[in-house]
């Protein structure tokens, strides 16, 4: 037996909370059937001491010395009484209380009532009533007991029954607890028996969910959710190490190729600086999707950091308009930009916000065919600001919409390798608009062209250069 099984310690808290009970019942019962008897004695008293009351007066006119005769014949009777004279004196006692050497000292006052008490020595215990009475004159005080022996023996039948009953109740009640416990922790040997049983190759596995409505049920459910995001993130890593297999292989290839070309018989100075320009443009591109894979994996680790800053958001995207205007002209196209007046600040890290913004253009500029436009606009409201970059090159079909920003997802028609990408530029333009609070959105229409949109929240530039400053001194950690 396992002493650390969850079974056994609920069995041995849920005896051990039993015992406690048991102990504290069995010590109220005593006490309720000791006051119980107590107060069948003190009947008993009451009713005596009216009688000895009643005896005395009826032999009042005797005075103390006859009475005190009087009272010396009730001896034969077995009544067990004493009683005291104005002075504390004993006056008469019973040969019951004198042969078992029962105390004659005065009683407490009893006051105008009547007293009950425990009393006598410990082979004779007895409890007594005792009552103040005015007979002529005088003040006596007069006593009864009874002697508390001809109930010990109820209360020691008692005590016999429950330490027989106890033990046979607890150890039953263990045993009852140990099978409550094995059956309530039941369904949670199934649910580990089923979880052992999910491999890394069946990952479509589900537990078995109870239908209980309790905690048993809530644990499959989270258990089955929990797999599910298991399942999702294994098959994303696979399908993230499967592409980048893929993406790596292509261009080692041709740089394996293009060198064993060159080095396969002797070439003129032309063919090699031709094969040496294929290796270094294909080395370039492993160079560059590698950085981005690490950049990616940094972000998915929590190791990147960005710097918040309150710059001018309309004059950065400018910056970068101008900086990739040249490469639209030369391919022939057409950029035109819609900014507002003023500024427009906000909260950014300048060199991670610039690179979206160069990826979302550069893609722009890819895909769109020469003689096309592109427009890049930058609007605000009260809350947030929108940059807006649109082409009209072949757009985006609906279906492929959902999956434009997962990594290495090329649509067939518009993420083609020959334009250059990797597959991964949409995927870190969205981990960036996500760490600046951002939104990055896509509409397309096949045939009229794709806009992305970044929607930041707005704010003023006293206030954010505050936030600049504080981010200067913490590095906000993504």
């Amino acid at each position: 037996m396992n002493i650390r099984s969850l079974r056994l310690r609920l069995t041995l808290w849920y005896t051990c909370a039993l015992v406690l009970v048991a102990f504290a019942l069995a010590g109220a019962s005593r006490w309720a059937l000791a006051v119980s008897l107590d107060h069948a004695l003190d009947q008993s008293l009451r009713y005596r001491l009216i009688g000895v009351h009643s005896f005395i007066d009826e032999n009042s006119h005797d005075g103390l010395a006859g009475i005190t005769l009087k009272l010396r014949e009730l001896d034969h009777l077995g009544e067990l009484f004493q009683v005291f004279g104005p002075h504390g004196e004993v006056v008469a006692q019973s040969d019951g209380l004198a042969r078992h050497h029962v105390s004659t000292e005065m009683p407490p006052d009893p006051g105008p009532g009547l007293l009950f008490r425990n009393a006598g020595p410990p082979w004779f215990p007895v409890r007594m009533a005792t009552q103040r009475i005015y007979v002529d004159g005088l003040t006596l005080t007069i006593e009864v007991a009874d002697p508390r022996r001809k109930f010990e023996g109820v209360l020691r039948e008692f005590y016999s029954a429950l330490c027989l009953a106890l033990p046979l109740v607890l150890t039953m009640a263990a045993f009852g607890g140990y099978w409550l416990s094995s059956r309530a922790l039941g369904p949670v040997d199934r649910i580990i028996d089923e979880a052992r049983a999910i491999a890394p190759s069946n990952l479509a596995a589900r537990l078995s969910v109870p239908a209980s409505g309790d905690e048993l049920q809530r644990l499959s459910e989270t258990l089955n959710q929990l797999l599910t995001r298991v399942e999702q993130s294994v098959q994303q890593v696979r399908r993230f190490t499967a592409d980048a297999s893929h993406e790596l292989r292509t261009p080692m290839t041709l740089i394996y190729t293009a060198a064993e070309f060159a080095l396969r018989r002797e070439r003129s100075v032309d063919e090699l600086k031709e094969s040496l320009g294929k290796i270094l443009r294909e080395a370039k591109r492993c160079t560059e999707l590698i950085n981005q894979l690490l950049r990616l994996a940094q972000w998915d680790a929590g190791s990147n950091r960005i710097d918040l800053v309150s710059s001018d958001v309309a004059a950065l995207v400018g910056d970068v308009v101008n900086e990739l205007r040249l490469l639209a002209v030369e391919k022939g196209l057409e950029v035109t930009t819609s900014f507002p007046e003023s500024s427009m600040w906000a909260a950014v890290d300048e060199v991670s916000f610039r690179r979206m913004l160069l990826i979302l253009l550069d893609n722009a500029i890819k895909y769109t065919a020469g003689g096309g436009r592109i427009v890049v606009r930058v609007t605000e409201d009260e809350a947030e600001m929108a940059i807006a970059v649109t082409d009209n090159g072949p757009g985006i079909p609906s279906e492929d919409l959902p999956f434009i920003f997962d990594r290495f997802w090329r649509a067939d028609k518009v993420r083609s390798r020959d334009a250059g990408g990797t597959g991964l530029g949409l995927a870190i333009a969205r981990e960036i608009a996500e760490r600046h609070g951002a939104r990055l959105t896509v509409e397309s229409v096949v045939g009229h062209g794709t806009t992305f949109t970044v929607r930041l929240r707005r704010g003023f530039q006293k206030d954010l250069r505050l936030v600049g400053d504080a981010a200067k001194q913490n590095e906000i950690n993504v």
